[in-house]
């Protein structure tokens, strides 16, 4: 017994630094998720289409609105690398030696890739349903509303009368 405590009195200092690192990683980081990409763009085009709805039953004749969006591609990141290519000259012949890494950028120590551009979704065709689609003439308002905020063509664009 005298033998444990004169080894915990010699050792108290490095088994309370041991603890408290124990402590630090198990400690929850803010309880924000990181979203995967099939999230991020679910809610990219959720948000289009709130705000579809929104601007289009403030135009005029339209009246009450449901708008659906079905996506081509999803958001995407392009990151950036750094490309190394040594051409080495040998009396057997010519050998060529490339290799690519990920640009990463540590804030705060934690290390995540440098983003270069983001593309945004594209869309393959819109659902619009609305209560002012008897009308040609809103028919046509709303379709180049659509086709202008979406970038979707004309012909992939259907708007029906809402119930």
């Amino acid at each position: 017994m005298e033998y444990l405590k004169t080894k915990l009195h010699k050792y108290q200092y490095v088994l309370i630094v041991c603890l408290v690192g124990l402590a630090l990683c198990a400690w929850p980081n803010g309880g924000q998720k990181e979203k995967t990409a099939e999230q991020a763009s679910f809610d990219s085009a959720a948000a289009l289409e709130r705000e579809l709805e929104e601007i289009l039953s403030s135009m005029a004749g339209v009246g009450k609105t449901k708008v659906a969006l079905t996506a081509r591609s999803s958001r995407a990141s392009v990151y950036a690398f750094n490309e190394d290519e040594t051409v080495s000259d040998n009396g057997s012949g010519r050998s060529a030696d490339r290799r690519t890494t990920l640009v990463s950028f540590g804030a705060s120590g934690i290390q995540q890739p440098v983003t270069v551009r983001v593309d945004e979704p594209e869309y393959r065709g819109a659902l619009v349903v609305c209560q002012g689609a008897d009308s040609a003439l809103v028919r046509l308002e709303v379709t180049k509303a659509v086709s202008s905020l979406t970038g979707i063509t004309s012909d992939n664009i259907v708007v029906s009368k809402m119930k």
